[in-house]
């Protein structure tokens, strides 16, 4: 077991991922270290919910961790590693979770050869169901690499791709759940408009897209195949699709997808500049 993992940021994510960690016994509560730099109340919560250790003092958040989870926003990049740099050491295991910031910005920031693996999971972990992608930077041993996919698997499935196809996966994956809370939200307000209740709505469409989504995973079958299989000529689910493929909607989400990769693409400029 890590003996200690720090995380240096403590928003949404950082606390998905600390709920996945401690849900799978990754580590427990007492070898975590939470840290942020302005929001004592938001410590305050981690701790009362989770028991696990915060802080407002880098220093000793990053005293002897093995593993660094830095989870702050990218603007905030330079200043922190800046900040941290005193602290920092080849040995520890550096994990970015910031979107458009490379692995070399860091370490021109620090001046030290750290091994940073880059990761974009998206809030799932909390719950173990996170599709993460890795990259690992230029200092990363392979065994250090086996010990963030190792931890990244705690929460779910991990694909290790190369750090100039990070961004894919922060369009793909780290902002997929939203496209599919954005489906449910309109399925529940179609099911409201034709006359059931808003809780018959949400059970309906909740159960659909949970069934639909283990039956892609375990079926074998392509989603291409399952869509045949369902959608069968003169029917109601076909005329459902005639709508969308009116609308271009499978255009619409591809698009949807480029635009989210465009905009990771787009952060990661000033860092590289």
């Amino acid at each position: 077991m890590v003996e200690k993992i720090a995380f240096i940021g403590s928003g949404e994510l950082a606390e998905s991922l600390l709920k996945g960690f401690l849900n799978k016994k990754f580590v427990t509560a007492d070898h975590v270290w939470m840290n942020n730099h302005a929001n004592k109340e938001r410590l305050a919560e981690l701790e009362q919910e989770f028991h696990v250790h915060t802080t407002q003092n880098k220093e000793l958040a990053l005293k002897n961790a093995e593993i660094v989870i830095f989870a702050f926003r990218p603007a905030d990049t330079k200043n922190a590693v800046e900040e941290m740099k005193a602290y920092l050491h080849p040995e520890q295991l550096i994990i970015s979770l910031m979107v458009g910031v490379p692995t070399s910005f860091i370490q021109s920031a620090s001046g030290i050869e750290l091994p940073i693996v880059r990761a974009m999971p998206n809030t799932s972990a909390s719950i173990g169901l996170s599709a993460t992608g890795i990259a690992a930077g230029s200092f990363v041993t392979e065994a250090q690499l086996n010990l963030a996919k190792q931890l990244f698997e705690t929460v779910g499935t991990v694909t290790v791709v190369k750090e100039n196809e990070i961004d894919i996966i922060a369009g793909l994956a780290g902002s997929g759940p939203a496209y599919l809370y954005y489906l449910a939200q309109a399925m529940q307000e179609a099911g409201i408009r034709e006359g059931i209740s808003a809780t018959s709505s949400a059970q309906l469409v909740m159960q659909t897209l949970l069934g639909a989504s283990h039956l892609l995973n375990q079926s074998g079958k392509s989603a291409s195949d399952l869509l045949k299989a369902v959608a069968t000529p003169g029917g109601t689910t076909q005329a459902g699709i005639d709508t969308l493929d009116k609308q271009d909607v499978k255009q619409d989400v591809i698009d949807c997808v480029h635009q989210a990769i465009v905009r990771a693409k787009e952060m990661s400029t000033p860092f590289t500049k």
